[in-house]
């Protein structure tokens, strides 16, 4: 398929495709990943015939503009991308469907301006930017990979002398452009259910030990909001996003339907305490869908 561009204010080009017809349904792959990851699950083939599907690359990532100042990784930046986009396809409001990194850009967009409809989280934290186990994670690959950059740089890193994996990381992965959208990460806000000004799935594995543990820091909160949770037992992070035959049928019913519930959690084999009582109301940052 074609790559079309789109031009956000800063004059960074944003890349993507369209295809299909029908109410906009705008596509955001995860941390590490690009626009590609839609089209190889078999998400855009089925989707098309129904929607005007719009997949990107948000910057840092495939054939958009790959800043490397954390900067140019605001939240309001990666926003005004995909506003960038839409415009571009002639696309007043559109649904986000996003996986992971792909669901913590789009939340913030959906969370300011009413040009978004819907939002689907897929595996997607709630909260700050990058919390937990997994800011911690995302410290650690701050510290680690300048001083191999640097070697590198430099002409004096032995990759014989690195694990394989740090090998691999180098060979896949533009890792100073990486560095720019992890340590910007950092520095995003939090984001809770009542920030959300449109219906929000949030759709979590119950194996996705990162999203069931902001699940059960804000269920609380959740109540009163536009935040429906859909919980997909025995499914881990990627499996969210993998798992299209399972997945897909309760994203599309959410997107065509707008439920009159508010702040309620629906299970998907998952008979935990919290999930009863809701009945009335990076898994690394290297690589993979985060």
């Amino acid at each position: 398929m074609s790559t079309l561009f789109a031009n956000s204010p800063d004059g960074i080009r944003v890349a993507y495709d369209r295809s299909g017809a029908g109410p906009a349904l705008v596509l955001l792959h995860g941390g590490g990943g690009t626009r590609q990851d839609w089209h190889a699950a078999g998400y855009v083939d089925r989707l098309r015939d129904s929607y005007t599907v719009v997949a990107l690359d948000l910057r840092g990532h495939g054939e958009s503009g790959l800043p490397t100042d954390p900067a140019q990784y605001t939240t309001d930046k990666l926003g005004e991308d995909i506003l960038a986009v839409a415009d571009a396809c002639g696309v007043e409001q559109f649904t986000i469907w996003g996986m992971s990194y792909g669901g913590k850009v789009g939340r913030y967009l959906a969370a300011h301006s009413e040009r978004v409809t819907k939002l689907v989280l897929m595996g997607t934290p709630m909260g700050l930017g990058v919390s937990g186990q997994r800011r911690q994670q995302a410290l650690d690959f701050c510290g680690h990979w300048p001083p191999i950059l640097q070697a590198q740089r430099e002409g004096s890193l032995d990759l014989k002398t690195l694990p394989q994996h740090d090998q691999d990381m180098l060979q896949n992965f533009d890792l100073e452009v990486m560095l720019g959208w992890v340590r910007a990460m950092l520095h995003w806000p939090a984001i809770e259910p009542a920030d959300f000004l449109c219906p929000t799935l949030w759709l979590v594995g119950s194996e996705d030990p990162y999203a069931m543990a902001t699940y059960k820091e804000y269920e609380a909160s959740l109540a009163g909001s536009q935040v429906q949770v859909q919980f997909l037992q025995g499914l881990d992070h990627d499996q969210v996003f993998d798992q299209i035959d399972q997945v897909l049928p309760i994203l599309l019913a959410f997107t065509q339907k707008q439920s009159d519930l508010r702040g309620f959690a629906r299970t998907a084999g998952l008979d935990s305490p919290a999930a009863q009582l809701m009945r009335g109301p990076l898994d690394s940052l290297y690589a993979g869908k985060e």
